[in-house]
């Protein structure tokens, strides 16, 4: 049966939706780039740097949203980063360096994470939640940030700004992006189904990819993140949104409604 509404889970992204946004950090970080989601950015310019290796921001951005892991695999795996380790390192990288590099990754990323200017949320974010749950809407949340630094940010945002998860995805262990087990992951813990009932945001064409591959409503953040209009448009988002302050808005008066006259996620763009 087809199932009409209404809307049970909303999961939202954590860098670029939540938090983390576009602003100007050149006066501590001279190669910023003023785009979303810097912290991870940040984090890896400054291991590269350690072994000896000059990766510029664009080129560590392109594998934006993928577990952090699997992110600094496929970075380097670019032709010129792999160039620079042969030269820096003296041998090809093996699994055991990526261990080396992503154990070096985890604590300082919890460290950076959580600094001032990357984890105060956006405005109007705190008050989407608490009326998305004021409505009897679970609000989860799901990210490819290793475990420290999801304890990290959870815990800042809880004390700092009153933002709490009714659940969370295991992006430690559930395969990511853009996969759909993290979205299912959420679904899990908050006994809710179907993925019609469900709302996935994302400011990244792979978390958008996601939503859409687990039966999900998706929704595009284009103007708090790391991808603009066109990108997750092209990604297939239900619907683009400027931020995530316009989430409840969205869900009350267009996807609910939809729902009833028998719409389903993924027929329709807007």
């Amino acid at each position: 049966m087809k199932y009409t509404g209404p809307i049970k889970l909303v999961i939202l992204d954590i860098a670029g939706t939540v938090c983390d946004g576009p602003q100007d950090l050149s006066h501590s970080f001279p190669n910023d780039d003023g785009l979303a989601v810097k912290g991870p950015v940040i984090v890896f310019e400054k291991m590269f740097n350690e072994f000896g290796m000059d990766v510029d921001w664009e080129t560590i951005r392109k594998p934006m949203g993928k577990f952090k892991k699997e992110h600094l695999v496929d970075i380097l795996s670019f032709e010129d980063v792999a160039k620079q380790f042969r030269k820096s390192q003296g041998h090809d990288w093996t699994e055991k360096d990526v261990d080396k590099m992503f154990d070096m990754f985890r604590p300082t990323m919890a460290e950076v994470a959580v600094t001032e200017a990357l984890i105060r949320p956006f405005d109007g974010v705190r008050e989407a939640i608490d009326e998305l749950r004021a409505a009897g809407i679970k609000v989860g949340c799901d990210t490819g940030y290793p475990v420290e630094t999801c304890d990290a940010i959870y815990g800042a945002l809880e004390r700092d700004h009153g933002i709490v998860f009714d659940v969370v995805a295991d992006s430690e262990n559930v395969r990511g992006r853009p996969t759909p087990f993290l979205v299912y992951d959420c679904m899990y813990k908050a006994n809710v189904y179907p993925p019609a009932a469900v709302v996935k945001a994302d400011d990244i064409t792979a978390g958008v990819q996601e939503g859409a591959n687990s039966g999900a409503w998706t929704i595009g953040l284009y103007a708090t993140g790391a991808h603009d209009y066109e990108t997750l448009h092209a990604a297939g988002a239900d619907y683009l949104l400027p931020g995530a302050r316009c989430i409840p808005d969205l869900v009350f008066n267009e996807i609910q409604p939809r729902m009833l006259d028998g719409a389903s996620p993924g027929t329709e763009m807007i």
